[in-house]
């Protein structure tokens, strides 16, 4: 099973996501880096473990439509190795273009803000594009047509539950669960509430193909000896 580490942006810099209550958001605090500077974050972390891919959410861009391509494209071009997962907001073509010729970036189409299925429609979607199925209070955000229409799934899906997002509670696992068994051809990422190793295990164990975690790497709760342990099919040390 894959791990990912999740770096929150807005106004600039690196914020823990807690709750999914986006105005509480502070500082990132974390015993990996003493910054709050994305590059110096993604760096300090790939110091301490050589993750393969990063997600990022771009709350600004999320919650007001400020795109930065020339900021992500900066950031590929310094982290050549790494690919970055980016949910950016995006709503229309137009939208998706502005990164297109950034080729270790793939963009999170999330429901939350997605405005049309046709985005996922568009020819090569599902191997080029990553949908985040995302929920608050149980209830998928944006258009609950996804829920259903399961042929518009993509290759690797995202199942984002906001309301445990940093809330120490453990991952939504009857959920993963459930659209596991739905569609077990795709690679499902966890997204939210991974507080240790028995909650990584869990999630191997029903077969998730990787997990999105900040709060758990930050404070330390899960370490490198762990990591390798989990990663170890994925990717042999």
């Amino acid at each position: 099973m894959q791990i990912i580490p999740v770096i929150d942006i807005r106004g600039g810099i690196v914020v823990h996501a807690r709750g999914g209550n986006r105005d509480a958001y502070s500082a990132l605090n974390s015993v990996l880096t003493r910054s709050t500077d994305v590059f110096q974050v993604v760096n300090d972390i790939l110091n301490w473990y050589p993750f393969e891919q990063f997600y990022i959410a771009d709350l600004d861009a999320i919650e007001a439509a400020k795109h930065r391509p020339e900021f992500y494209a900066e950031l590929v071009q310094c982290f050549t190795g790494t690919q970055f997962w980016l949910d950016a907001g995006i709503t229309s073509q137009k939208d998706l273009r502005l990164y297109s010729k950034l080729h270790n970036l793939k963009i999170v189409i999330g429901s939350e803000t997605l405005k049309s299925s046709s985005l996922l429609e568009i020819e090569g979607a599902r191997q080029s594009m990553i949908l985040s199925l995302d929920r608050r209070g149980k209830q998928l955000l944006g258009d609950h047509n996804l829920l259903h229409r399961t042929e518009l799934w993509t290759e690797k899906t995202i199942v984002m539950d906001l309301d445990v997002v940093g809330a120490n509670q453990g991952p939504s696992l009857e959920w993963l669960q459930a659209l596991i068994a739905q569609r077990p051809d795709i690679e499902w990422y966890a997204a939210g509430g991974v507080r240790n190793k028995a909650d990584l295990e869990q999630l191997q164990k029903i077969r998730a193909a990787g997990t999105l975690v900040a709060s758990a790497l930050h404070t330390g709760q899960i370490d490198k000896a762990e990591l390798q342990k989990i990663e170890q099919v994925h990717r042999p040390f």
